[in-house]
């Protein structure tokens, strides 16, 4: 058959592209030798190798325990579309002529070196990619510095070129050949020390099998609504009173803590009570908390059905073989492989693309969870579970009675976690649109309607039911989730408690209920007093985990009885417990940056400190006010207190400080060039304490200005906080 190109038939056409004269490969007029052959294609290979094959392999191992689908559902994709992306960047080249060759050899050269160092050496922190905005506007000196960078290494082979013509080409062939060479290496090495174990076929994990069963006998059901601050619900009551009338029967406890401000500690403690302080890789924890806790085994014993939803990792795999209905152990397909090479790739946009680009990349973790793909048996769902998704499953099928057994369910959806997407009506909102409030209502409507099901059925009384979160909003310290709990046959309009809890004492609660005997040291939080001088634990991180293996360092606080956080001077590494001297400042230190964490002397009122990943950090307020507690020692004359800023939010923003009654500065701030000066006599340092309380009344969110889903209510950026001592 004769194909037409060009008025030629397919044979002549054939032996132009293919044809060989010399050793040479003849092409329309222009001929290519061999060594032009690899110098085309090394370049094109050494790009499309470094950011199609090298970048998402190299993440997926690296972050192999973070993932739910295997090495083989992630290689063959990725070795596609780099072939394919290299055998395009080559053709190209072919089809050029003269300088337009030589100047794509050069830009293919460029972006491939930009993208090797951009993904390999800069390490710019962006935080965890949990859903949460990023503040692109605290990254403005990045943003210049690292597009300088890649102008340069874009506009640098071209001036090798000009400036070395003749060893240009060698120079071309040396520098992919060496760079794909030592990301080869790597990569091999990768494949040999990483333990695939975890990724056979056939693996346990978690479906939603049973999701929506319940019995007619007894119900114990725990709603954990991830990220769930008890802030959020003050302020919906505040503004939809009548949703309080959802929860028939219902406590709501305003005062309750939790063990970490991470889903990663929260949830595994929530399950087992067992808490973890980096004493063993997180891992081991977990099958060591798994089979040292008796809950299940007390569960199994009264006749309960146990289905836990919520993140595979949690939960050891023999936990869930002994224990839950809703393990399964075919392996979890993937919903899409095209889908789920763009989720890759574009993780790996993220990491390799120059910052200026990033904002257009921005990736959220939890994209991967929902490439899992339902099977008819065991409806294989991700957890935490999309709040929609649950609430169309639960509206269009309903729950169904199990009649033989008794039922436990604890179920994990996404709450009020970012990246918010929901309207107050259980919609999805338009970009832009939905805030944590919003997506607050929304929660508790779709916890209304289980509730009304329950009472439909006929099973109401005979059903206990508490709903809480795993942590609060972890911007700030997140130590205060919601909880509300309705015990059997309860009724009555929702009631409020101020009595201090903890997760602790959720278990205990529960065992109490169905008359299981507790452990001698475990209250339920019926025994927790309001008046009691109890000791609450906390433990909080934020991530810039240095080995994977285990959590980021932990600083422990105790809660007191008011909600007050006081560190301990203890902090859980992977190196072991360091010990330091709670708020113990040095004169004349500056107490914002990664080694002198601010909250560390602020007891409320900062958000998470932030980073533009080269040592320059900051760190925004949160709420009206704020208090900064110091240990400065004795005999000091007095101090000088001196505030820098980055930026201030909606100027001009006012900034009282205080020291018990005396006001030590009140004054308006209308640009980050000011620098706020005050005085602090020696008075104000009782016993060696400087305690100041910092007042911002014109504190604004961006969500209130229409700007973005931004809640939190932002006055100063702070950038350096330090304090001198006065002369004699």
């Amino acid at each position: 058959r004769q194909i037409g190109l060009a008025g030629s038939s397919f044979p002549e056409t054939l032996k132009k592209f293919l044809g060989r004269r010399k050793g040479c490969i003849v092409m329309e007029k222009q001929e290519i030798s061999k060594r032009g052959f690899w110098e085309i294609l090394l370049p094109a290979l050494f790009l499309s190798f470094t950011f199609f094959i090298f970048g998402p392999l190299e993440l997926y191992i690296s972050n192999i325990a973070e993932f739910w689908f295997s090495l083989g559902d992630v290689l063959w994709p990725s070795v596609l579309a780099g072939f394919l992306v290299c055998m395009l960047l080559f053709l190209v080249g072919i089809f050029l002529r003269g300088n337009w060759r030589e100047y794509y050899i050069c830009l293919l050269i460029g972006v491939g070196v930009a993208l090797y160092i951009q993904g390999n050496f800069v390490k710019t922190d962006y935080g965890v990619l949990d859903g949460r905005a990023i503040q692109w506007e605290n990254y403005t000196s990045t943003a210049i510095w690292n597009t300088l960078l890649w102008i340069a290494c874009i506009v640098l082979p071209f001036v090798g070129r000009t400036l070395f013509k003749k060893q240009y080409k060698t120079g071309v062939t040396l520098v992919s050949g060496c760079v794909l060479l030592v990301q080869m290496i790597t990569l091999g090495t990768l494949f040999l020390t990483t333990d695939f174990s975890k990724q056979k076929e056939g693996e346990v994990h978690l479906s939603a099998k049973n999701l929506y069963t319940v019995s007619q006998q007894k119900n114990v059901i725990i709603f954990i609504l991830d990220a769930f601050d008890q802030r959020f619900l003050d302020q919906i009551l505040i503004e939809s009173p009548e949703i309080a009338d959802l929860f028939d029967g219902f406590t709501s406890y305003s005062n309750t803590s939790c063990m970490f401000p991470g889903t990663q500690g929260s949830m595994p403690y929530i399950m087992t009570g067992q808490v973890y302080k980096n004493e063993q890789p997180y891992d081991a924890y977990i099958e060591e908390a798994c089979k040292n806790t008796d809950y299940y085994h007390k569960l199994r014993d009264e006749g309960f059905d146990i289905g836990l939803y919520t993140t595979d990792r949690f939960l050891s795999s023999e936990m869930k073989e002994t224990f839950l209905t809703n393990a399964e152990k075919e392996k979890i397909p993937v919903k899409s492989p095209v889908s789920l090479e763009k989720a890759m790739l574009r993780l790996a946009a993220f990491r390799y693309f120059p910052h200026i680009i990033k904002p257009y990349v921005w990736f959220y973790s939890g994209v991967f969870d929902e490439l899992k793909a339902e099977q008819a048996e065991s409806k294989v769902v991700a957890f935490p579970a999309s709040n929609t998704i649950f609430y169309q499953s639960l509206k269009e099928d309903g729950l169904k009675l199990l009649p033989d057994q008794n039922v436990y369910r604890l179920i994990h959806l996404v709450g009020a976690h970012p990246p918010v997407y929901m309207n107050s009506d259980i919609t999805i909102a338009e970009k832009g649109k939905a805030t944590y409030i919003t997506q607050g209502k929304a929660c508790l409507k779709i916890m209304g309607e289980y509730l009304n099901q329950l009472k439909e059925l006929g099973i109401y009384d005979q059903s206990m039911v508490v709903i809480t979160a795993d942590h609060g909003e972890s911007s700030t310290l997140g130590a205060f989730p919601i909880f509300m709990i309705k015990e059997f046959e309860q009724h009555g309009n929702l009631k409020f408690s101020e009595t201090p809890i903890s997760h602790s004492n959720l278990m205990p609660t529960i065992f109490n209920a169905l008359g299981i005997e507790t452990r001698k040291n475990e209250n339920t939080i019926y025994q927790v007093n309001e008046a009691d001088d109890i000791e609450r634990e906390y433990y909080w991180f934020q991530w810039n985990t240095v080995d994977k293996n285990y959590m980021p360092d932990l600083l422990e606080y105790q809660v007191t009885k008011e909600g007050q956080l006081y560190l301990t001077g203890n902090q859980y590494t992977y190196q072991g417990v360091k010990t330091f001297a709670p708020y113990a400042y040095e004169i004349g230190s500056e107490i914002i940056s990664m080694d002198f964490d601010p909250r560390r002397y602020f007891l409320d009122g900062l958000a998470s400190i932030e980073s533009n990943g080269q040592g320059v950090y900051w760190v925004w307020t949160w709420g009206k006010s704020g208090r900064i507690l110091l240990n400065v020692g004795d005999g000091l004359e007095g101090l000088t207190g001196n505030f820098v800023f980055s930026g201030i939010y909606a100027p001009p923003q006012k900034l009282i400080i205080r020291s018990g009654d005396r006001v030590l500065y009140d004054g308006e701030i209308f640009s980050p060039e000011e620098i706020v000066s005050f005085n602090i006599p020696s008075e104000c340092i009782k016993n060696g304490w400087l305690t100041l309380n910092l007042e911002y009344p014109n504190a604004i969110s961006p969500e209130s200005r229409g700007e973005s889903a931004d809640y939190r209510d932002l006055a100063f950026l702070f950038s350096s906080i330090r304090f001198y001592e006065n002369a004699g």
